[in-house]
């Protein structure tokens, strides 16, 4: 019995760690409970049902006895890079799947545990391997998942308070091509005259070397928060999750990395210097994610309406560098991000249509934290709009949630620059991404 539940829990953990076209601002996810999507995620306030674990783990103890939910968001998406000369490059279709898990429990009057198991970071864009941008990127993932057990506190009638510890695994997949020529004029030793004299017939026909670089570390960080019940209609809410620092590890592999073999002395002592430096190796990346904070207030409309407005402060300005090390031939070198800390404003309602039935609805709105001069292919995003809709059906111990969302980014324009490699002005237009998810939950 013990090794099949053991065999769930992996399973489950492998299906959440996965990345989602995310094209919004920043990489924060956002959609981690139908219940808390339905209304745009604007439930800090209340947090009334086990998915209070991802939005305000104190809000867990409003519930008696045992509750569990799980469910799933699925994100499909468009998007298109368009250039200055006006070619359009699309985006690959594909439906990424983001599961979350909730529990419960009631221990005495005043003290409750709870789990949480979600996404609250991801990104996925795919490119063909041959399209204009594949020297800055063509496949790009981040996935990060998070388990995160909570302690809550009745302090009052009114006042609840919780703490928690996540275990968190964060990961990167980064996928490029490297064109010879340039790495041959880069390397220093061949100038360009010499190169168009000597080095170009052969170097010109090369196909790309192909660059594929893995990364992922487990870390820790901790939250707390608050929910205050200021009469029968009037709710207030806080979370705090901490900023995390991670170190990661991996590899870089590489493909049709070509070999010194021409019997032209000076090819294969251009060629020796690149296998010199392009072989499987070790690596590692320092990068910081963001602490937040979200704060919602709650009003009780009457006995069927209930609307809440939140407000979510990430700083992501955290998130300022990337700093890579490789221990082949590669020197050490820093990622430029830059990025600024940003607002999340967003409000929701509830309507309890009947005892069993209630019908949902939210609007945000996201403040896009990226640089300018740092904005890249592997991430472009800007502000961006959210819309859902949701309901929500009681059947006697069960509870089942549905929502669907549609997430518009704003159009945006970026100059070439050297900083991220990109040699053309160039922009990005029509990204929208649908998401549709379910929970199913219990409670005993």
């Amino acid at each position: 019995m013990m090794q099949k539940k053991l065999l769930i829990y992996v399973t489950f953990f492998s299906l959440i760690f996965t990345s989602i076209n995310s094209w919004g601002a920043g990489f924060a996810l956002y959609e981690n409970s139908s219940r808390g999507t339905g209304i745009c995620g604007a439930f800090v306030a209340q947090a009334d049902d086990p998915s209070a674990l991802f939005y305000n783990p104190s809000g867990m103890t409003q519930l008696e006895g045992t509750h569990f939910t799980n469910g799933m968001n699925t994100y499909t998406g468009v998007l298109e890079i368009h250039y200055a000369n006006g070619g359009i490059e699309t985006v690959e279709d594909k439906t990424w799947v983001v599961p979350n898990f909730y529990a419960s429990q009631k221990l005495s009057g005043k003290l409750w545990v709870g789990l949480g198991v979600f996404a609250p970071f991801g990104l996925g864009n795919k490119f063909r391997e041959d399209w204009y941008g594949r020297y800055n990127m063509y496949h790009t993932e981040i996935a990060c998942a998070e388990i995160n057990p909570n302690v809550a506190f009745k302090v009052s009638d009114s006042l609840s308070l919780a703490m928690g510890l996540s275990f968190q695994n964060f990961a990167i997949l980064a996928k490029r091509k490297i064109n010879p020529k340039t790495l041959v004029l880069m390397s220093g030793l061949v100038s360009n005259e010499l190169y168009e004299k000597m080095f170009a017939e052969y170097f010109d026909t090369l196909p790309d070397i192909d660059q594929e670089a893995f990364l992922d570390k487990p870390e820790y960080r901790f939250n707390a928060s608050f929910r205050y019940q200021l009469n029968d209609k009037i709710s207030f809410g806080g979370n705090y999750r901490s900023k995390v620092n991670y170190e990661l590890t991996g590899e870089a592999k590489y493909n049709n990395v070509p070999a010194p073999n021409t019997n032209v002395q000076a090819l294969d002592d251009v060629l020796t210097l690149i296998n010199g430096t392009l072989f499987d190796a070790k690596m590692t990346a320092k990068v910081s994610l963001p602490d937040l904070i979200a704060l919602g207030v709650a009003y009780k409309v009457n006995d069927k309406l209930t609307v809440e407005a939140d407000i979510v402060h990430t700083r992501w300005s955290r998130y300022e560098n990337i700093h890579y090390k490789f221990e082949n031939g590669l020197p050490d070198f820093s990622e430029y991000k830059n990025w600024k800390d940003v607002n999340c404003y967003r409000f929701g309602a509830e309507y309890k249509a009947s005892d069993v039935l209630a019908l949902r609805g939210g609007y945000l709105f996201d403040e896009s934290p990226l640089d300018d001069k740092a904005i890249d292919y592997a991430l472009p995003g800007n502000d961006r709009h959210l819309f859902t809709i949701g309901a929500g059906y009681k059947y006697k111990k069960y509870t089942f949630d549905f929502h669907y969302g549609l997430v518009i980014c704003l159009d945006r324009d970026v100059q070439k620059n050297e900083i991220v490699f990109i040699d053309e002005d160039w922009g990005f237009r029509k990204s929208y991404t649908h998401h549709l998810g379910f929970n199913v939950g219990y409670a005993y």
